[in-house]
């Protein structure tokens, strides 16, 4: 199967690309109508690919972009090189559209907050400050808002008049996590775990917590709200998780188990189970349902998702995870495998969202954005 790439250069026209047939590659290049072509046959399929990889991250690096709004299921739909040094902290949200993304700018050694359209057009829109990385953006349900993870303190940034603004003092002690589901929101300020309704302006609940070191390192923090806000798990004890039904306080669950320290935890859309992500340990990705507090029946073995996130279609009942260079796609309910796509420019970790119109989008760790079609 041939596969074709092109990518332009917004500001001179310019157009570089790929065309590949099994271990066959031609290269063109030039304007518009005026495109030379260079074979450059490769010894295998692996050769093909680094050389691929090798060529296409170094015209992204110079500022072409890849947009191609027919692409195939599993290929980019867009792809563009963000840049900015690696700290570790990928944000990546859906907001009008496009994605919400961080970049790290050196020159300040703070995050910046920037748009990127599905054509691969780029805007910047804020700077979080000095000395300040953002672990996560929520966009807020009908508040126009959005909350940011900035460090060990949880601040609102309006788009619209780009204030950020704190809503939490800064946490002493380096734990916090940060969910919303509409207009509830759940974090943690020390010493206690918040769940507040930002439409209403008032906390549903406030509960004391004091997570425990994981090896005699790093504290085991992460909280999850369902998708109705109705409930809360949170993780302060390695291979412990509890549920708490938010309006009564009252504990529906108790999750044990042998993973190691969480480091992501999500309700599935029907609030039947509880999907974890391992860190340390055996770096599994697992499952429990909650009326038994079992591991769910029929989940498969996924190993090794390193610390890249998982990401839940809630609309089409999908969830997304990466392995070793590769997203899998799978359904939901059965874990059915759907798809495999092959991550761009990655060398161990990609963010991972889903958009409204059920693209995935991706943002790894060598700076590369990218917006791929996936089928349903």
């Amino acid at each position: 199967m041939t596969r074709i790439r092109s990518f332009h250069d917004p500001a001179t026209g310019k157009v570089w690309g790929t065309r590949t047939d099994g271990i066959n590659v031609t290269i063109f290049a030039g304007m518009p109508g005026k495109l030379k072509e260079t074979d450059k046959p490769q010894a295998d399929a692996a050769c093909a690919r680094r050389y691929l990889d090798k060529e296409e991250g170094a015209r992204l690096r110079k500022g072409m972009v890849l947009a191609a709004p027919a692409a195939a299921s599993g290929e980019p739909v867009m792809l563009r090189h963000l840049g900015g040094g690696y700290t570790g902290a990928l944000a990546i949200a859906e907001l009008d559209g496009g994605l919400l993304l961080n970049r790290y700018d050196d020159t300040r050694q703070g995050d910046e907050i920037w748009r990127l359209a599905p054509d691969g057009s780029a805007e910047r829109l804020a700077f979080a400050g000095p000395n300040t990385l953002l672990w996560r953006m929520l966009p807020v349900a009908g508040l126009e808002r959005v909350l940011l993870l900035a460090d060990h303190q949880i601040r609102a940034w309006t788009p619209a008049t780009g204030l950020i603004e704190p809503l939490t003092r800064a946490n002493g002690k380096p734990a916090s996590f940060l969910d919303c589901q509409g207009a509830v929101a759940a974090w943690h300020e020390q010493p206690e775990l918040v769940v507040r309704d930002l439409a209403a302006g008032k906390d549903l609940l406030r509960l004391a917590i004091e997570p425990e070191l994981y090896g005699g390192h790093t504290p085991q923090l992460e909280g999850a709200l369902s998708a109705d806000s109705a409930l809360l798990a949170y993780c302060v004890q390695p291979g412990r998780i509890q549920v708490l039904d938010i309006a009564g306080g009252t504990r529906q669950a108790i999750i044990e188990g042998d993973f190691k320290m969480v480091g992501q935890l999500a309700f599935t859309p029907d609030r039947r189970a509880l999907i974890v992500k391992e860190n340390y340990g055996g770096w599994r990705l697992l499952a429990f349902d909650l009326a038994s507090a079992a591991p769910r029946a029929g989940w498969p073995e996924a190993a090794d998702p390193g610390s890249s996130n998982f990401a839940l279609d809630a609309a089409r009942g999908r969830i997304a995870f990466h392995m070793r260079g590769h997203v899998h796609v799978h359904e939901l309910a059965t874990m059915r495998p759907l798809n495999k796509i092959a991550i761009d420019q990655i060398v161990k970790r990609v963010a991972l969202t889903w958009t409204a119109d059920g693209r995935l989008g991706a943002r790894t760790d060598l700076g590369c954005v990218g917006l791929y079609a996936v089928s349903t």
